[in-house]
């Protein structure tokens, strides 16, 4: 099981690792210098890459902050209504298990996504939209949950969001999660996990941002 978790995690990584090389080549081809012109011209804001503190805080806060136990503990308890696994039982004892397994899985989840974008320079913190009207904010808040930004500001897919969000799901289902559980779960579970962040992203970005 090990083996088979490390092989899918090296899978990932690899593909990750591919898909940034192959991105960073394509920023490094020439740009025509009008349309580069009328893009500084506009009104949007220079993005600003976020020190090495701010990573750092963002990164802590994700992972044992407020809203993350308060997200982990409802977690729990929807498992535990739902008596999934029904291995772990019921009671404190089951409940403690579900709360545990989330922040666990979301550790690993933000731990390799802070590394990977502290090994690519990349910035996978959410921001509010420095763009008005209900439009431009709502496609802003969806690019979040699809892309990152480099130190110069351009968007690039997020390797680093879907590596972290695969990673945390497979090697909970490969390690603490009963036998019956696999891999093709975690795909499932991170494949949910991604896609509720376009929703949380939209919260966040017209309701509030944590």
């Amino acid at each position: 099981m090990a083996i088979r978790t490390l092989r899918v995690l090296l899978l990932v990584l690899t593909a990750s690792f591919a898909v940034y090389a192959q991105q960073s080549t394509d920023s490094a081809q020439p740009t025509d210098t009008t349309q580069t012109a009328t893009d500084q011209s506009s009104s949007k804001p220079a993005y600003v890459f976020p020190d090495n503190h701010e990573r750092f805080r963002r990164y802590v806060k994700s992972t044992v902050g407020p809203v993350r136990l308060g997200w982990s503990a409802a977690s729990a308890g929807i498992g535990q209504w739902r008596d999934s696994p029904e291995e772990w039982g019921q009671g404190a004892r089951g409940y403690g298990k579900r709360y545990a397994s989330s922040l666990g899985a979301n550790a690993i989840h933000q731990t390799v996504t802070y590394a990977l974008d502290e090994a690519l320079g990349l910035d996978t913190g959410f921001q509010k939209s420095t763009h008005s009207g209900f439009g431009p904010r709502f496609k802003d808040a969806l690019m979040q949950n699809l892309t990152s930004h480099t130190r110069s500001g351009k968007r690039v897919i997020s390797v680093p969001r879907f590596a972290g969000i695969y990673s945390g799901a497979i090697i909970s289902r490969e390690t603490w999660y009963p036998d019956r559980y696999s891999y093709k779960d975690a795909l499932r579970s991170g494949t949910k996990s991604w896609l509720e962040g376009f929703g949380l992203n939209l919260v966040r970005e017209f309701v509030f941002n944590w």
